[in-house]
């Protein structure tokens, strides 16, 4: 591959001889070296070439997976508690200041995320790149019952249980009109991420949400620690996106970015510290490790999520 030169960038469309890097498949161990560069106009850190094998990286993750629907358990008392809670929480016109602090831990943050985007337990919701679909099984269980997953590497072409209905496949399948639309960890993976996000807009519902959770690249956790960045994850993550070029990307697509909310993702930072320290090494961390080095960052993390220059982003998209 040609290390100079110019070359257009996928999102934003800039042509120019932007900056290069490269970086090494760790994951794996088998630290095979691959170009990367990063927009001059939007920040981008795009993958040079995507490798026609693609999918041999992704065998520790895919290679023999198995996905069963179990039907719920039998409801039990606290169960029905539990879905009766979430749906007055969901309905409820109280501001969360208004419920007791003991009472407000009981909630996952999901829920107050969407007590927010104005969702309700029958409101239509899928999960594009479901994976084995542990997000919608956690949602079913606080009541959620209209649960919709897509993902080109289950196992089978439809599968169907109480509130969830997930199927093999990518957008060019899809039907229908979603209120949440989620993408969690998948935009980076994407060869065309801004196809996806315009055939997506298509599907979401007056007044709906997109949710798109992903890396960011003008983060601290990049300037730090560079060719040793967990979240870098070459040759899996092809694109990783700043918030210059999602905003350019989801306009676009006919999107707009309405809301912003950052995490630090504190144990890649102890993974990125491994990758430094043991740069010929594939990642073995013990979880005595991985919570000894997570200590004196915590509140390191919480102050970079506070200024909004955390490695991860969820961003929160409308229509345009």
């Amino acid at each position: 591959m040609r290390e100079s030169g110019v070359r257009r960038c996928r999102i934003c469309g800039c042509e120019e001889e932007h900056p290069i890097h490269l970086a090494r498949e760790m994951i794996l161990g088998s630290f095979e070296r691959f170009l990367y560069f990063q927009c001059l106009e939007c920040g981008c850190l795009q993958i040079g070439e995507i490798p026609s094998n693609i999918a041999d990286y992704y065998r520790h993750q895919y290679h023999a997976r198995i996905l069963e629907l179990q039907a719920p358990a039998p409801k039990a008392f606290s169960e029905l508690c539990k879905r009766k809670a979430a749906g007055l929480l969901l309905s409820a016109p109280i501001g969360e200041g208004a419920i007791p602090w003991p009472l407000r831990k009981i909630f996952p943050g999901f829920l107050w995320q969407f007590r927010e985007l104005g969702l309700r337990l029958d409101s239509p919701i899928l999960d594009y790149g479901c994976g084995r679909a542990h997000l919608l099984l956690r949602l079913r269980k606080w009541g959620f019952r209209r649960l919709f997953g897509l993902d080109p590497y289950l196992p089978a072409q439809e599968l169907v249980e109480e509130g969830i209905t997930l199927r093999k496949g990518d957008w060019t399948i899809l039907r229908g009109s979603f209120d949440l639309l989620i993408l969690n960890h998948v935009i980076e993976h994407l060869e065309e991420p801004l196809t996806v996000l315009k055939a997506l807009r298509e599907h979401l519902a007056p007044g709906g949400t997109m949710l798109v959770s992903t890396p960011v690249a003008d983060s601290y956790g990049w300037r730090k620690f560079g060719n040793s960045w967990a979240m870098w994850d070459p040759p899996r993550h092809l694109h990783l996106f700043t918030a210059k070029a999602m905003a350019i990307g989801a306009g676009r697509c006919g999107l707009r970015v309405a809301k912003v909310k950052y995490d630090a993702g504190k144990n890649l930072w102890a993974t990125s510290q491994f990758f430094a320290l043991h740069p010929e090494r594939k990642v073995e961390i013990s979880q005595e490790e991985l919570t000894e080095r997570q200590r004196p960052i915590r509140k390191w993390a919480q102050l970079l999520d506070e200024i909004g220059d955390s490695d991860m982003a969820t961003f929160y998209l409308k229509a345009a």
